[in-house]
């Protein structure tokens, strides 16, 4: 049986009431930006195994076949002050676990970069995003996997998910839920401890998912989030017509989030999809932050920050860190990663991504 609180409920309303209600919100009409599926590329960028299809516009993350990851990211943040809406359907195959499908589709909001990308498995690509907020339709049950990798989780690839490590899933064997991540010493196989943005499942927002949901079908799925209230809702159409539903609260803290739409398969697979029909939404300024070795290499974590809000005219600031084993050596002139360097601190001169302090 699945954990239940105020935030995750089922009601009988429709997918097009859901739809009505959205469109015709002075929010969604305001919002700057349109996303649909003739512009999709435009706005997001496809990462391993995700191929588009601009004539349905459908996204397929993974096919039916083993140790798949694929994902689409959004090229810009979500100013996080403003309402937006995605609306689209998924597919998540049509195998249950038993039958030998998995993994599910995780769909995830972070205050990282643009271009950070989450850990497959059983992180389902939420796992390893910075401070994120996310939900998942996950179709796979997952005990808990010990880190192998001997090294923080910003050095581990993000399609080594055994090395990553997980956290253990409720019982369900299909269920969807929020999930988040926090910064964490995570014990690894080694006997150490090692930093990990550490995902967990909200347990009191599960709610079990039908096993006939997994028929190979489409299923209109909403998420909507209301900048005035600071609400994030997510809305998922069974197969039998009902619609699941569930809500959070989103920190005022979260000025703007990144977004990364993801789906994996391991030993266990499953063709995997989304199909958009429109996502609106108002794009915020900010900076990408990367800190790397002299070969390019990922070593920790962006941190940045918006003292005047990520807007247009607002400013960033960078901390140049200390990490251990490593020693300052200078800003990318762009004779390391190809690209020259912001300065460390300074001015948004326009909406979406200003460029990399590298």
């Amino acid at each position: 049986s699945s954990a239940t609180s105020s935030a995750a409920k089922t009601t009988q309303l429709s997918y097009q009431d859901v739809v009505s209600e959205l469109v015709s919100s002075d929010d969604l009409a305001s919002a700057m930006t349109t996303v649909t599926k003739e512009n999709f590329l435009d706005y997001f960028t496809l990462n391993g195994s995700a191929t588009y299809n601009a004539t349905t516009g459908i996204v397929t993350l993974t096919t039916d076949s083993n140790n798949e990851v694929g994902n689409f990211s959004l090229d810009s943040e979500i100013d996080m002050n403003s309402s937006f809406t995605l609306i689209g359907e998924v597919n998540l195959g049509s195998k249950t676990s038993s039958e030998g499908g998995a993994d599910g589709i995780g769909f995830a909001f972070d205050s990282g970069n643009t271009t950070d990308i989450g850990n497959s498995g059983g992180n389902l690509g939420i796992g390893g995003l910075q401070d994120a907020l996310g939900f998942k339709l996950d179709t796979w049950h997952n005990d808990y996997q010990t880190p192998q990798a001997d090294e923080p989780g910003a050095e581990v690839s993000p399609t080594d998910s055994n090395g990553f490590g997980w956290s253990a899933d409720p019982d369900d064997p299909q269920f969807g839920a929020f999930v988040t991540t926090s910064d964490e010493q995570i014990q690894a196989a080694d006997g150490n401890y090692y930093q990990r943005w550490w995902a967990t499942t909200d347990l009191s927002s599960v709610q079990a998912l039908s096993s006939d949901d997994l028929d190979g079908q489409f299923h209109d799925f909403v998420i909507n989030y209301d900048g005035t209230t600071r609400t994030l809702t997510i809305s998922y159409t069974e197969t039998d017509g009902n619609v699941l539903t569930w809500s959070t609260t989103v920190s005022d803290a979260y000025q703007a989030m990144a977004m990364v739409v993801s789906a994996s398969t391991g030993g266990a697979s499953n063709l995997q999809q989304f199909e958009i029909t429109s996502f609106t939404f108002q794009q915020a300024a900010t900076v990408n932050v990367e800190y790397v070795d002299t070969e390019g290499n990922v070593i920790a974590n962006g941190e940045v920050s918006y003292p005047d809000g990520a807007d247009v005219n607002g400013t960033y600031k960078t901390t140049q860190l200390t990490i251990p084993n490593y020693t300052f050596v200078k800003m990318d002139d762009g004779s390391v990663t190809g690209t020259t360097s912001l300065p460390q601190n300074g001015t948004l001169t326009q909406s979406g991504n200003n460029g990399t302090v590298i």
